[in-house]
């Protein structure tokens, strides 16, 4: 990263955006590239079962996002020792006062699993997101990042997260202001049953068939859920969840890089397909590219850009 990128908006405040109607985006997603890109990312990735093929999905991610027309970068961080990086594109605004849009997904996979949902499809709607947005000039900056090592669950010492983590730190050591971070983790599958955490169903009614989007913020990014809902009316069905006390209150909410983001009081949503309490590839060989509903990820990808438009235009 450079060290000159700096934000200068007053604070992070969780005020709704200039225009409250989502506002159209310029095209429409291509459903047969998502599933290209799911096929071409679906390798087990990972930094010690295939740390080749981990390093050849980062080279292809900062090549799309690069033809995408945004400022690519390679953000340096390190673990036991080694280097690795995430994957940080920009696109200027043209408001250097407005706060930062993130829209991130992490593309390392377990060590036992090609990872198609978990977490090419994430990797493919942002790539596709990217796309979509090559000729929107946003007033503010624009920032799509791969994070890397998301997937590692170390216990002892505790270690997780950890190029979302080296990418926070980024934001919060520049006094970086940012309107929202949008986490897409696992976007890519549907099916006929849904488990709810018992302590979601006390609070929200959600629908028995797994064929739904979901988007979870903690308190502070409500006015983001506000902008998904508009987003996605009319494109798809969506569940919002406001978890309290940074999602701790619903430890299945804290499973992904948008924790990282709550954690340093930056609004953010993880944007799901709900993995395993929907989908029984998780984390198993059997999570492969024929598994997934590609018009369902043309779906997510439409809601989000539609929001991230809204937000930063």
């Amino acid at each position: 990263m450079t060290e000159n990128q700096t934000a200068s908006a007053p604070d992070r405040g969780d005020d709704e955006p200039a225009g409250t109607v989502a506002v159209p985006i310029p095209g429409a997603p291509d459903v047969v590239r998502l599933e290209h890109d799911v096929r071409r990312l679906s390798v087990i990735r990972h930094p010690e079962a295939d740390p080749d093929a981990l390093a050849a999905v980062q080279d292809f991610i900062a090549l799309e996002l690069g033809a995408a027309g945004l400022r690519v970068e390679r953000q340096l961080f390190r673990w036991k020792g080694r280097e690795f990086h995430n994957v940080v594109a920009t696109r200027d605004g043209t408001d250097p006062s407005r706060p930062w849009i993130v829209v991130g997904a992490h593309f390392d996979s377990t060590p036992n699993t090609p990872g198609a949902d978990d977490n090419a499809s994430g990797v493919a709607a942002l790539l596709e997101i990217a796309r979509l947005l090559q000729g929107f000039q946003p007033a503010a900056t624009l920032q799509f990042v791969g994070f890397n090592l998301e997937e590692i669950q170390q216990l002892l010492p505790p270690a997780y997260r950890i190029g979302s983590k080296a990418y926070v730190k980024w934001l919060t050591d520049q006094v970086a202001v940012v309107a929202g971070a949008f986490v897409l983790e696992m976007v890519g599958f549907t099916g006929p049953s849904q488990r709810v955490p018992a302590a979601v169903r006390l609070v929200k009614k959600i629908p028995a068939e797994g064929t739904f989007l979901a988007a979870v913020g903690d308190g502070n990014s409500r006015h983001l859920l506000r902008a998904m809902e508009r987003a996605a009316s009319g494109v798809v069905e969506l569940v919002t969840l406001a978890v309290p006390l940074k999602g701790y209150a619903v430890p299945d909410t804290r499973r992904s890089d948008n924790a990282r983001f709550w954690d340093a009081d930056y609004p953010s949503l993880m944007v799901t397909d709900t993995a395993d309490l929907r989908n029984p590839h998780y984390h198993k060989p059997s999570d492969t590219p024929d598994t997934l509903d590609y018009a369902f990820m043309g779906k997510v990808v439409t809601t989000v850009a539609k929001a991230v438009v809204e937000l930063s235009a």
